[in-house]
């Protein structure tokens, strides 16, 4: 039985009102759950990159962009995400960035709160599925006002239902900011200004941080987005996402101030709040962002202090900080790292999965070998043990050219095209030592499936001597092609293809 309406429907919803004319992608958890609300026409970008630049060209010919993308994806667009704002942009452009606070589908936890002060972006922190939808309308607003792109971040699951408990009419709200987060009228929106040109590097920065700037702190000071509790208590708690939702939830009814704009941060709300109050709490995730920036200030507690886990919380850890900083206790030691052992739905290479032998093979070779964070990431613990190290979707082509002898890049086609092709231009021309085996299935099989491209042409030209596998086929067949790699010279790349049993590429 359905119990409501959830963040993917709150997203739907908001794009259809919002006229969103380029909606693009890259799939990956916890962001993929999401993508249905995109729409029939939404389109999956090659990578996170790619699909930023594409939304700044939609946005500079008068196309509304969103680009929706996983935590680790948004530290591959922030190469263009830093230069967008002070060169400006057209329509409005908004990044929604799911966090994988855990995390269960990602190798690391990022907080990319850091992004809003480092790019000098707004950031907007929904405290729940229920309030995606005015945080989008308001971003949209507020890029159309400061000529650049916003970020909007959830920490929330997007399948979660949205809490009735927490609907913007029911909270005190500050805003809205001035200009307002109305739909516009007209029916079509801004392009380019050329006239940007007019400014030199240093002017455009200069422009930006003299009219955006203040714009931006307006919006968050003003934002609906925050709202603020009033409770018993000499002990305040300060949160931003999900956190928030989770402080309305408690027995107790402690004061709280939630905070909808991570950066810039609503300081005089801040301010007066702290003044008010014998201790302040913040609760936020996965890092202590806010914390850090209140630091100075006396008596202000979370996880730099050990009263809040870091990453991931639930109600009765803000339940546990309270009581102790009430009684005055200490938190008391961390808790021990978790084990692999400790996750339940920790899986290793499937038992079905074709591609079985070709780890058997490449794990019986004695070299270094380098994974990457698709399937292959499953293949460094017992009982296949093949991959020694892995550091990113993408990387594993340039990662084992470093090695100091000929080892193994075993990629994913998923990961070659995403970023791994780069790495193997690179590896071809500088005549590095690798051997490279490419897992072709046609699928990106840990992000739900979707059909990748073909790049077999461009894998002909880069290195014509390739050789290619068709599984199935025996441990003791792939060891005998990739030992003979092996003892090669320079660069080697052997294609196995086979057929993921979960997905079928053609369809």
């Amino acid at each position: 039985m359905k119990s409501g309406p959830t963040g993917v429907d709150a997203l739907g919803e908001a794009l259809t009102d919002l006229r969103i004319d380029l909606r693009i992608y890259v799939p990956g958890y916890p962001i993929t759950e999401a993508v249905p609300a995109l729409g029939r026409g939404a389109q999956m970008a090659a990578n996170e990159k790619v699909a930023l630049e594409v939304a700044l060209g939609a946005s500079a010919t008068g196309r509304r962009s969103m680009v929706l993308v996983k935590h680790l994806g948004a530290n591959l667009l922030s190469d263009p995400l830093s230069i967008a704002p002070t060169h400006a942009i057209g329509a409005g452009l908004v990044v929604l960035v799911g966090e994988d606070v855990g995390p269960k589908g990602s190798q690391a936890e990022a907080d990319v709160r850091n992004y809003g002060p480092l790019c000098e972006i707004p950031v907007l922190d929904p405290a729940c599925p229920g309030l995606l939808g005015p945080a989008l309308k308001e971003a949209y607003t507020l890029s159309e006002r400061i000529r650049g792109p916003v970020m909007v971040r959830t920490t929330f699951e997007f399948k979660e239902a949205v809490n009735e408990t927490i609907k913007k009419a029911d909270v005190p709200a500050f805003g809205p900011f001035p200009g307002g987060a109305d739909e516009k009228d007209e029916d079509t929106f801004a392009t380019f200004d050329r006239s940007i040109w007019d400014l030199t590097a240093k002017g455009r920065h200069m422009r930006y941080r003299g009219e955006a700037l203040p714009a931006m702190r307006s919006a968050s000071s003003e934002s609906s987005l925050n709202f603020f509790r009033d409770g018993s208590g000499k002990i305040g708690i300060i949160a931003s996402g999900r956190p928030g939702s989770l402080a309305l939830k408690l027995t107790s009814t402690p004061p709280l101030l939630v905070v909808g704009y991570s950066h810039p941060l609503p300081w005089e709300m801040i301010q007066d709040f702290v003044r008010k109050h014998d201790s302040i709490l913040v609760a936020e995730e996965p890092a202590p962002f806010i914390e850090a920036r209140l630091h100075l200030c006396e008596n202000v507690l979370g996880k730099m202090t050990g009263h809040l886990p870091w990453g991931k919380m639930e109600g009765s850890d803000l339940e546990r900080a309270l009581d102790l900083i009430a009684s005055g206790k200490e938190p008391g030691p961390a808790p021990s790292p978790q084990r692999f052992v400790d996750r339940l739905n920790s899986r290793n290479v499937c038992d079905d999965c074709p591609f079985r032998p070709v780890y058997q093979a490449v794990g019986g070779l004695s070299v270094p070998v380098a994974g990457d964070a698709g399937c292959s990431i499953r293949a460094v613990r017992p009982p296949l043990e093949a991959v020694d190290v892995v550091y990113g979707l993408g990387s594993s082509v340039a990662v084992a050219s470093g090695f100091s002898r000929k080892g193994v890049a075993l990629v994913g086609d998923y990961a070659l095209a995403h970023s791994g092709l780069l790495g193997l231009i690179d590896a071809a021309n500088n005549r590095r030592e690798v051997l490279v085996v490419l897992l072709n299935n046609g699928v990106a099989a840990m992000t739900g499936g979707q059909p990748v491209p073909d790049i077999t042409r461009v894998l002909e030209a880069i290195v014509p001597d390739l050789r290619t596998i068709d599984l199935p086929a025996s441990r003791e067949e792939i060891e005998e092609v990739l030992e003979d790699e092996l003892a090669k010279p320079g660069i080697s790349l052997v294609v196995a293809r086979g057929a993921c049993p979960r997905y079928d590429p053609a369809t």
